[in-house]
């Protein structure tokens, strides 16, 4: 019997492997983001220090990025997991080691925080542009929509299971949990075997290096405009879910490790909720959802900027959650259709850059800000930036019909 359209893309082995062995190791990644986040608030009480772990990811990012985009479309994608993967999973290991024997210090989070943001920069674009090289043409925004699923789901239950395992048994046992993880992603690449190589245009887009991917970007408006829309998110309202939300739980909330890994799981309900929607909503016109999200995450910002409650603020960031999951994931399937196998990992490094590079950059400059002005101020003057920002952009985006998408360079 043939699964619902939403879920036609797991009827393929190879991607239905991939998936799974994914979202297995995402539980764990965000296992050790809570714990990294925790441990860090534990060694200092600023606001900037705790900002500035995120920007020591980001710097090689940057720097980075952008090759690991090019060679994401030049090699092998699955070689390029396997050995990326085992590097993380590296790390996270000696992360662990430091913390069971109670020698992990700040030195050395920024040490494995930097070393991440070389390895992320050519692991995300081979990770992002392999999912859709799995399955046929028809069923990419499904396939996008699905592991959109697996990352927020991750989101879900990661930080609840090590809220707990912190309380109980420390931060080390959260990273060794992580570092385990990685062998489920390595086995399900290893699984299913060699992969098709991306399409690649002799003399045309594939031999161009990156400024292909970015000529392609600006020759189509809709394209252009997305991207500028996750830098946006990724500057003004991601922030506060990701690298600031431990500090925000510690001494705004003042709770402890198990609220903390509550509130995140919360966080990653609302954004599995939203991805559930895109799952269903595929196909169709992208603008109104990406209005919906960014409402939602103006209103919903702001109010959390202002919430004391531990249970008002596990409404407010499922809801908010809820938003950016529309917003993003709805950017992330438009993208994702439009843009030619062969070039594929070189524009989807655009956008990790925004993911992993802008977003904690600008948690840096924010969490300066929250040392400065207080942290409800920041949120609130964040929340209205971002409405205006995206609003404007998001009026200047044309309709799908209206901007079909550019032929492939070198076609």
């Amino acid at each position: 019997m043939p699964l619902p359209d939403p879920l036609r893309p797991l009827e393929n082995r190879a991607f239905r492997v991939y998936w799974l062995g994914q979202t297995v190791s995402l539980v764990g990644t965000w296992m050790q983001q809570m714990a990294q986040g925790w441990i860090v608030t534990r060694l200092t009480p600023s606001a900037s220090v705790v900002g500035s772990i995120a920007l020591c990811t980001a710097i090689p990012t940057v720097l980075f990025g952008l090759k690991g985009g090019a060679l994401a479309d030049r090699r092998d994608r699955r070689s390029i997991l396997l050995v990326t993967q085992s590097l993380l999973g590296l790390l996270a290991l000696t992360l662990a080691v430091l913390s069971l024997t109670n020698t992990l210090a700040l030195p050395h989070v920024f040490a494995v925080a930097c070393a991440f943001g070389v390895i992320a920069a050519f692991d995300l674009p081979a990770s992002q542009s392999l999912a859709p090289q799995l399955v046929p043409q028809p069923h990419i925004a499904r396939a996008v929509g699905l592991m959109q699923a697996s990352f927020h789901g991750s989101r879900l239950l990661g930080p609840a299971i090590a809220g707990v395992v912190i309380l109980r048994l420390g931060e080390g046992a959260a990273f060794l949990a992580n570092a385990l993880s990685f062998l489920a992603v390595l086995g399900s690449l290893l699984a299913i075997g060699a992969v098709p190589p991306a399409t690649l245009a002799v003399g045309g887009a594939s031999e161009q290096g990156f400024g292909a991917g970015l000529g392609y970007v600006r020759t189509d408006p809709v394209l252009s405009r997305l991207l500028l829309l996750v830098f946006a998110c990724m500057a003004l309202a991601f922030p506060f879910l990701v690298a600031l939300m431990p500090y925000y739980a510690r001494y705004v909330l003042e709770v402890d490790a198990a609220a903390m890994g509550t509130l995140m799981s919360c966080s990653g309900l609302g954004a599995l909720s939203g991805t559930v929607v895109l799952v269903f909503a595929a196909g169709r016109a992208f603008r109104p959802r990406i209005a919906i999200g960014l409402l939602l995450v103006g209103v919903c910002l702001t109010a959390l900027g202002h919430a004391r409650s531990l249970h008002v603020a596990l409404a407010l960031v499922a809801a908010l959650s809820f938003g950016t999951s529309i917003y993003m994931g709805t950017i992330s399937q438009v993208v994702q259709s439009r843009v030619p196998n062969e070039l594929r990992g070189r524009v989807m490094a655009l956008f990790t850059i925004g993911f992993v590079a802008l977003m904690p950059t600008s948690g840096f400059v924010l969490s300066i800000l929250a040392d400065l002005m207080g942290l409800d101020r920041v949120m609130t003057f964040a929340a209205a930036a971002f409405v205006i920002v995206s609003g404007g952009l998001l009026a200047r985006t044309p309709n799908d019909e209206a901007s079909p998408p550019a032929p492939s360079a070198g076609s």
